[in-house]
């Protein structure tokens, strides 16, 4: 499986990598991985900043596929 799609955005002192990876049908499934890893719980501005950094990977990766895309999102 090939990496379709990848942005990264900071979260705080972390920087968060979205990968989307083809599937059959037209599907895809973004994986998150967090540098350094994931910490158990994020603050008040990293949950604003990481919501947004998704919201707009998560549009990139659909506008790039021109909407022809189901997304399933792990963390």
């Amino acid at each position: 499986m090939t990496a379709a799609f990848v942005r990264s955005f900071p979260v705080g002192k972390h920087i968060v990598t979205m990968i989307l990876n083809r599937r059959r049908f037209l599907a895809g499934r973004i994986t998150c991985r967090w540098s350094p890893p994931k910490p158990p719980k994020l603050t008040k501005d990293e949950k604003r900043e990481y919501r947004s950094g998704r919201a707009a990977a998560v549009s990139d990766a659909y506008r790039s596929k021109r909407g022809r895309l189901g997304l399933i999102i792990e963390m």
